[in-house]
This record gives C-alpha cells, structure tokens and sequence, in this order.
C-alpha cells in the first residue's frame, strides 16, 4: 500500500483512522522514524472518549528538551497506510502547538514491515 504525500511540509503527514467504540474517526499523523512508540496528542485521546484513568501505565519520556510523563493507552483499532493494527498500544501526552498533527506514527506501527520514504515521488510506501 502506498500514500503520496505533500514534500512541501517539513513533516510526512498521513491521515490515520481510529475506531473509539462505534465511531470511525479521521486524523493526521507525522511519520516519525525517530519515535520508537507511537503517540497521541492528550486531547486528542479525551476527545475520542478515551479517560486518563484507562491508561495502562505512566511512563517518564524524553523530548527534545525535558523528561514529561506520558500515559500509556491501548486503542481498539487503528489504520494508517493500508496498515491496519488492533490493540495497539500507544502512548499520550500533549505535543507542542502549531505542528498542525494530531500524532506520531512511531517504529512500533511499522514492526514486521518494510517501510520505504521515496522523497523524489513524495510516496511513503509499506510492504
């Protein structure tokens, strides 16, 4: 499967589906080949239906510039891609204003897979 993205952003951002209880909802990730899990924005989780206290742990991370907690959740569904991955687990916090994404696409969603970034044809590509 592929997704031809816009290499005029500095991100590689791609629309991801996730399934909160009956509803089907539409967002947009950055693909972060640095992030070894996968992240949701904090509101983003609470807005899906998601409560602080469904996290299965905390977790201390790193960002570029101090240590901040993290909640570790496990959604039911999600698919980017053409990938399509159930009880996957991620982790969320709030990520920095302005970056107009509503996550991160970690090393953990492309696990087992081939994962290839053409810059010439703008296309991220999974096998």
């Amino acid at each position: 499967m592929s997704f031809v993205f816009d290499k005029k952003k500095p991100l590689i951002i791609v629309p991801v589906l996730i399934k909160a209880g009956n509803n089907i909802l539409n967002f947009d990730f950055a693909v972060d080949t640095g992030a070894s899990v996968s992240l949701i924005d904090i509101d983003v989780m609470l807005a899906i239906g998601y409560k602080k206290s469904d996290c299965i742990r905390t977790i201390d991370t790193v960002t570029a510039s101090k240590m901040e907690t993290a909640f570790e959740f496990k959604l039911d569904n999600i698919k980017a891609i053409g990938l399509f991955r159930r009880n996957f687990k991620v982790i969320s916090r709030s990520l920095p204003l302005g970056l107009g994404i509503d996550g991160l696409l970690g090393l953990n969603f492309f696990k087992n897979r081939e994962l290839i970034i053409d810059f010439r044809a703008s296309e991220i590509r999974l096998k």
